[in-house]
């Protein structure tokens, strides 16, 4: 399969499932003035010191993420590597690129237009005040700030610790701590946010992504959208010490060259209407393989495939099933989908392996239903997710090279994390789970493999 160009951004579109008893579906030095921001949520705190403009609106909430931050690291830091925590002391800069102050480690506007980082050998955290955080909070909600402190203050923290590591493997160890912290956060209600707004922060990373193509062993690599929310999570549901653990190499780091020009030119996509005819031979290819593993009996190919136009949606079990745009139908055996809008949307905004993905869950619960699986709506939807993680790892791993040939390119993995995080309708999360949770369901299945994905 195939992936699109980078875009700033993946687009929330209002997606609808078929989840009924019979139809089930499935992110140098300078100075200046010294502003005080106070921590907004509690007197008791202490001030952080910003160099920018104290009434920016993102400094105050840099300033409060940064007081909690500090603080969290100054109790686990100790416990994670026996020593002491010392804070980072050489300043923070909240900025406007155009016109400075200048923080230390930037020479020029440039370095610190659209960026945040930490510079170790001046123990400084500086971000761009006017461009990249309000427009990350804008598009993701208020919860991204905090996320995007506390991966910096991961690199904080490994310069303390003495970490040496390729780039990539720096950039997301401390993905995975700032999901260590954000659990600690949520948890403790430091911030009381919604699993939507958990949902929303997370999709930041992918647009913090490296671009498509991108090898691991480049010196500026940071990691594909997948990686960085697998790290994330791993940080979210493991704790700190599975970020510790991490060297070059484990985690692995997944991400793919174009195959050749013409991939690399099309930005990874294959045509739509190859995408919709050719994924589901695919997906039976796959099923008819691993089926007899699971279950010691032969794969029962799924009846038929249905794609439908507007005011012509099939009916399932003699029932109408107006207003669902993808669905497995249980007594009939057949997955159908709106062919005319919702899928060439989802195709146009989230690339070819959204619509696969999309398409793999249906499989997934076709599969589940032949294993006389009894589980709860719920609990169903993510097993299918899994189900679609291990028919990816496949195609990844081109285990059958006899009978498949597809193949992802670079990006496919974050097209479908895309998929499952951002393309839900209203309900999807109380018929489905979170973005969150399928998301993490998908990641077991491309990680473990689909016995991973039964009781």
């Amino acid at each position: 399969m195939m992936s699109p160009r980078r875009r700033s951004g993946v687009p929330v579109w209002a997606f609808a499932l078929l989840t009924t008893v019979t139809m089930v579906c499935a992110v140098g030095c300078s100075s200046g003035a010294t502003h005080r921001v106070e921590r907004s949520s509690s007197s008791t705190a202490p001030s952080v010191p910003i160099e920018g403009d104290a009434s920016n609106p993102i400094n105050t909430a840099v300033a409060t993420a940064i007081s909690r931050v500090q603080r969290y690291w100054q109790t686990e830091f100790p416990a994670l590597y026996d020593r002491p925590y010392t804070p980072v002391s050489g300043g923070f800069y909240g900025v406007d690129p155009k016109s400075g102050p200048l923080p230390p480690c930037a020479e020029s506007a440039a370095d610190i237009s659209g960026n945040a980082f930490y510079c170790a050998t001046e123990d400084v955290v500086a971000w761009d005040a006017t461009g990249l955080l309000p427009r990350l909070q804008k598009t993701y909600g208020d919860f991204v700030i905090p996320i995007v402190l506390a991966h910096e203050w991961g690199h904080a923290v490994q310069a303390r610790a003495g970490f040496e590591g390729a780039t990539v493997t720096r950039e997301i160890q401390a993905d995975c701590f700032a999901g260590a912290y954000s659990r600690h956060a949520i948890d403790t209600r430091e911030y009381p946010i919604s699993a939507a707004d958990l949902d929303r922060a997370l999709a930041g990373f992918l647009e913090l992504r490296d671009e498509p193509g991108t090898a691991a062993t480049d010196p500026s690599a940071h990691g594909s959208g997948f990686d960085r929310v697998n790290a994330f999570q791993n940080g979210y549901e493991k704790g700190l010490a599975t970020c510790a653990a991490y060297r070059d190499g484990s985690p692995a780091v997944i991400e793919l060259p174009f195959r050749d020009e013409v991939d690399a030119a099309g930005g990874g996509d294959a045509p739509y209407a190859d995408v919709v005819a050719g994924v589901p031979v695919d997906l039976e290819d796959y099923w008819s393989k691993l089926y007899p593993e699971l279950a010691n009996a032969p794969w029962v190919p799924v009846r038929r495939v249905v794609p439908f136009g507007p005011g012509s949606p099939p009916t399932c079990g003699n029932g109408p099933t107006d207003g669902f745009l993808l669905f497995y139908c249980v007594p009939d055996d057949y997955v159908a989908f709106d062919n005319a809008d919702a899928m060439p949307t989802v195709y146009r905004e989230g690339g070819d392996f959204a619509v696969a993905v999309l398409l793999a869950t249906q499989w997934g619960i076709a599969a589940l239903s032949r294993l006389g699986d009894d589980s709860d709506e719920k609990t169903s939807s993510q097993r299918a997710d899994c189900f679609a993680g291990a028919w990816t790892a496949s195609v990844l791993l081109g285990n059958r090279p006899s009978s498949s040939g597809y193949s992802l390119s670079p990006g496919d993995l974050d097209e479908a994390i895309a998929a499952l995080l951002l393309f839900r309708g209203d309900g999807d999360a109380d018929r489905q789970g979170t973005g969150f949770v399928r998301v993490e369901a998908y990641r077991s299945g491309v990680i473990d493999g689909a016995r991973a994905c039964l009781p």
